[in-house]
């Protein structure tokens, strides 16, 4: 018997020296994971071919599919903001997306976000958003901000809707531990006519966009930035000379700015 208990504790003891990550599951696009307010932790990826967005259960099995509609010849540009309850106070789930289509003729983008049902029905159309965030406004209080631009003309128009939400915001449940996650810095700074962004992300973090924002916040230009490179290529000879600042961010995390100057 004894014999038998030893040979048992060495088995445990071996297989627990050498155990190794290993690779749990392939998703074929950018996987993130959100702790729902009754459904628990959900992975769910965006579709940008098929225009949907996919939840799966923890095993990896499909739990749901939701349909993004987007009219012809516009293209999905973020997912964000799943939820049960931020948006409305049904037992379904809500979510948050973006899209945009590109008018080769002009060389200009448009951009709009729907918030939806499950079911597909919409919620709100928030015309012209390109740049979503919720912001805390108060003690148990927060809005949605969506920053709005018609780059039709020259110069664009740009305004911003504040949205009132019934419920308490979601982040993925994502986790970094502090600012040493990122790494972000630009040279030369000042710049002239081409600055180098050299950034690292999280290790939680594949793929993240770069904001180029004005000294008054109002966003100037972004960028998808992911683990295929460490730095970024910025034309910044059309900018007018001043003070700039420039941040990663992915849904529910954040670089610290940092600033830019432009001569």
């Amino acid at each position: 018997m004894k014999k038998l208990i030893l040979s048992a504790l060495m088995t445990v003891l071996y297989f627990g020296t050498y155990a190794q990550v290993t690779l749990d599951h392939t998703y074929n696009y950018s996987a993130t994971v959100v702790n729902f307010e009754t459904l628990g932790y959900k992975y769910y990826i965006m579709d940008v071919p098929r225009a949907e967005c996919r939840i799966y259960n923890m095993d990896h099995s499909l739990y749901k599919t939701i349909s993004c509609a987007v009219p012809s010849g516009c293209f999905l540009f973020d997912v964000k903001f799943l939820s049960e309850k931020t948006f409305d106070n049904d037992a379904g789930i809500e979510l948050l997306y973006s899209y945009y289509k590109y008018y080769s003729g002009s060389d200009y983008y448009e951009y709009d976000s729907k918030i939806i049902n499950e079911d597909g029905s919409q919620i709100v159309f928030i015309d012209g958003a390109l740049y979503n965030y919720i912001n805390k406004t108060g003690e148990n209080e927060y809005k949605l901000f969506s920053y709005c631009y018609n780059f039709s003309i020259f110069p664009e128009v740009i305004w911003t809707n504040i949205y009132s939400l019934p419920g308490a915001p979601l982040v993925n449940a994502s986790v970094f531990d502090s600012n040493e996650d990122w790494s972000l810095n630009a040279y030369p700074n000042p710049g002239i006519e081409t600055v180098k962004v050299v950034y690292s992300l999280p290790a939680n973090l594949f793929s993240a966009t770069l904001h180029l924002v004005d000294n008054s916040g109002q966003p100037i230009n972004h960028f998808n930035v992911d683990r295929y490179s460490d730095h970024l290529d910025l034309n910044v000879s059309s900018l007018a000379s001043g003070v700039y600042f420039y941040f990663i961010e992915n849904e529910g995390q954040k670089s610290p700015s940092q600033k830019l100057v432009i001569q």
